[in-house]
């Protein structure tokens, strides 16, 4: 794949005014990440041990998921209720010894019920016992490059040799973003009915101003009132707060909210392509024309940390030379943003215009037009092409 920069001068935005946000967070600990790159833009005491409480049951959600999306479960399936999972006290779905659940709604009273039953069930129907349960928890742990957890139960009630951190409660919860995506919509129910009880998500900041959309709250004694939260721009930008020792809901509401709206407001949008024009050009062989256009379908708008606006790049990759002929609109290769050490997933690139199959007359001009020309098609694949453009 030949590789050509392009290099986007970078329109300055006046900075907004922030707060200091050490001030204004009351949470013991916070952490604020960005859900695509895992950069972190606030922290206090973000990998100091701390009680997890029910946010430990994101990681008891990201095993369940992991189990079904390998195939070992369906979301039908049922798993048996035992006698302790019915005595389990706290937060509950009311499940009774002797019956059977099914998968999906063992889900949902996690999520939304923030079960404790529920994830004995859960634990007990992967693993056989809540102990080899928690066996499992760690070693998914320690895959995930947690730094500061150890988990002895799948519910988050108190027990010493039980502990967190909030930068490992943001890591598990970027994991279940990026890979289990089919199934973060349970995070965003609001209320959930089972055994004839309704009962409402815990999650209070669910579809507010900032439109959150998971995932989870946590409270015991021993910790606090905590919360992990995420939501996305309309540029598609999605942040990550969580805090933790908070001394009152309302506490964690605030500061959950104030970390979201800082993070937000941290990031510029750019338009790095507008839909049809042209980025670049790649060289073309046995074609009427030596050059084809390449173009993005649709406006792409990036979310950019303004520290890094001033030195964002834009890649187009293709093969070269490509091929005649070339329909319009053909794929033909692939645009990345870098900032930092952050690279993009790829945006694809199309030809902006179409190019004939030259005959065989045109093919020995262009043969001999390439051998005396010292920009044939083996020059330009050895130094490459560089373009620098605008940003309108």
């Amino acid at each position: 794949m030949k590789r050509i920069i392009i290099v986007f001068f970078l329109v300055l935005f006046s900075p907004i005014e922030a707060e200091r946000l050490d001030e204004l967070i009351s949470a013991e600990y916070a952490i604020l990440m960005d859900s695509e790159t895992g950069d972190i833009f606030f922290e206090k005491n973000p990998y100091a041990r701390c009680a997890p409480s029910s946010m430990t049951k994101l990681l008891t959600a990201y095993i369940l998921f992991s189990e079904i999306s390998q195939g070992h479960l369906k979301l039908t399936d049922e798993f048996p209720v035992s006698l302790k999972a019915q005595k389990m006290k706290g937060s509950r779905s009311f499940f009774q010894a002797g019956t059977t659940v099914k998968i999906e709604d063992l889900i949902r009273s996690i999520i939304v019920h923030s079960g404790n039953d529920a994830c004995v069930i859960v634990a007990e129907g992967i693993s056989g016992d809540v102990d080899v349960f928690a066996e499992k928890m760690n070693e998914t742990a320690q895959k995930l490059g947690l730094k500061n957890s150890h988990f002895t139960n799948p519910h988050g009630l108190p027990d010493e040799d039980h502990f967190s951190c909030v930068g490992d409660i943001a890591m598990i919860s970027k994991r279940i973003i990026s890979d289990f995506p089919q199934f973060y919509r349970y995070f965003s129910e609001k209320v959930f009915t089972i055994n004839s009880i309704t009962q409402q998500n815990r999650n209070t900041l669910l579809g507010n101003s900032l439109k959150i959309d998971g995932l989870k709250t946590g409270r015991t004694n021993a910790g606090g009132y905590g919360i992990s939260v995420s939501a996305s721009n309309s540029n598609g930008k999605r942040l990550i707060a969580v805090v933790n020792g908070c001394k009152t809901s309302k506490n964690r509401a605030h500061d959950a909210n104030k970390l979201l709206a800082f993070g937000f407001q941290e990031f510029v949008p750019i338009k790095i392509a507008k839909a049809g024009n042209r980025l670049t050009e790649a060289y073309v062989d046995n074609g009427v024309k030596n050059t084809v256009g390449l173009c993005s379908h649709a406006d792409i708008i990036v979310s950019v940390p303004r520290k890094y606006r001033d030195t964002l790049t834009v890649e187009a990759k293709m093969k070269e030379p490509l091929i005649a002929p070339i329909a319009l609109g053909k794929k033909l290769g692939e645009l990345i943003y870098k900032y930092g050490s952050f690279t993009s997933k790829p945006h694809y690139i199309f030809a902006c215009e179409s190019v004939e199959e030259a005959n065989v007359f045109q093919k020995i001009k262009f043969f001999f037009q390439r051998f005396f020309s010292k920009k044939s098609s083996q020059s330009q694949e050895s130094s490459g092409i560089v373009r620098s453009i605008a940003v309108e």
